[in-house]
Order: structure tokens, then C-alpha cells, then sequence
């Protein structure tokens, strides 16, 4: 589907839970501005594996905690039998662990969170049809705030040393991580998102990325949760 044709996204919804899979789908269909139609729903990772083949999704949603087959288990044989199914992790799971696990070593779509509203999801599912890689608000991968141990300093000044990155970009690199934008950013660090712009600018050259998605994906695969 290409990007002018995505006002409308029919997806399918893997969530053990009953009324919260029915709940989605009415919500979902039922948004203002947009055409999201649910073509199928699964309840365990065994039943999806099922019944997905009988439909063609743009978007799968999927949750980590299934029975019989749970999403960590299933993600793999779909990336095997369906390598261009964008998959969308919607979970209750926030731990590090989990996110870089579905984004750097199945390389999901896009990593949501229950916790966060419709609204935001719509926007995930939107960016995922494009293309994009997602990540909800609310993920906190890097940098530690506080009570950072000797350990992780002398991996930032590794860091450091090996990309030429200074420290400020290697902050700047943690909150890209997090899927922040610049005004974000700039909020968070008390500067202009005019300089976040630059600092983002310098690390996509130094680090030879094109793009956010990349980046956004090099940040998860390098720096520790």
C-alpha cells in the first residue's frame, strides 16, 4: 500500500485477552478520519500462525504474552514465512530486554505500549504503514539519569572514543533512542531544537546514517538498556 493510500489499514490483532481485542477493534474502526478495518483476530500464537494465511494484513498487532505460543515464539516463524508482514509489538512489557529484542534482533515494525492512549497508537500504526520504525513513549533505554556505575562511564568513554562522538551527542543519541522528537529533546536538555537539529546532523554523519529509522535502530543495537 503506498503512503497516499494510507488513510486506510486492515489489520489483524493477536491479544489473549478477549474483551480487549474486541474493545481495539471497535475503537480502531470506529476513529475519526481514517478507514482501520480488523480482518482477523488470534488469541495464541499457535491460532495466528493458523489463521493468518486466510488474510493479508497491512499491519499485524501483536502481544508478547500469549498462551501456547507466546510473541517472542511466533515472531520469528512469521519473519520466516511472511518477511514483508509489518509487525507491531503492543505490549504491557517495558523492560529494555524485551524492546531490544523485537526491534534488534526480529526487527519488528514498531514497539508499543498499553499503557499509552489510542491516539498514539493510530500514530504508530500510520508510521508503520509508511515504513517507519515506532517506538512508544515511554521507553526508557538510555542514558541512565542517575546512580550510573563505573561500568557504564567506562562504556561511554569507549563509546566515545570509537564512533568520535562527544558527550553530548552520545545524550542526544540515548533520547533518539527513546523515539524523541527535536523539540522534545531540546526541552529535555534545556537547548534550541535548532541545536538539537545540528548535534542530530553530526551524529547521522559521523556514525554514516541516513536516515532516523537507522539511527533510531543503531542506538538500540549499541547502547545498553
Amino acid at each position: 500500500m503506498s503512503v497516499a493510500e494510507s488513510n486506510h489499514i486492515s489489520i489483524f490483532i493477536a491479544d489473549d485477552h478477549r474483551l480487549y481485542v474486541d474493545s481495539l477493534s471497535v475503537a480502531l474502526e470506529n476513529y475519526p478520519d481514517l478507514r482501520i478495518s480488523t480482518v482477523g483476530t488470534a488469541f495464541d500464537g499457535e491460532e495466528l500462525l493458523a489463521k493468518l494465511p486466510a488474510h493479508r494484513p497491512d499491519i499485524l498487532i501483536l502481544d508478547l504474552n500469549m498462551p501456547v505460543m507466546n510473541g517472542l515464539e511466533v515472531i520469528p516463524v512469521l519473519k520466516k514465512n511472511y518477511p514483508r508482514l509489518k509487525i507491531l509489538v503492543v505490549t504491557n512489557y517495558s523492560e529494555a530486554k524485551f524492546v531490544k529484542e523485537c526491534l534488534q534482533v526480529h526487527a519488528v515494525a514498531g514497539y508499543f505500549l498499553k499503557t499509552n492512549g489510542l491516539e498514539e497508537l493510530v500514530k504508530a500504526l500510520q508510521e508503520v504503514l509508511k515504513g517507519n520504525l515506532y517506538m512508544s513513549k515511554g521507553l526508557q533505554l538510555y542514558p541512565k539519569e542517575n546512580g550510573e556505575s563505573d561500568e557504564d562511564e567506562v562504556f561511554d568513554e569507549t563509546f566515545l572514543a570509537r564512533y568520535n562522538l562527544t558527550k553530548r551527542e552520545l545524550e542526544i543519541l540515548g533520547l533518539i533512542a527513546e523515539a524523541k522528537s527535536n523539540t522534545q529533546i531540546a526541552d529535555h536538555l534545556f537547548i534550541s531544537p535548532q541545536t538539537v537539529g545540528a548535534h542530530r546532523k553530526n551524529i547521522m554523519r559521523k556514525l554514516n546514517i541516513s536516515t532516523t529509522a537507522g539511527l533510531v535502530r543503531f542506538a538500540i543495537e549499541n547502547l545498553p538498556g
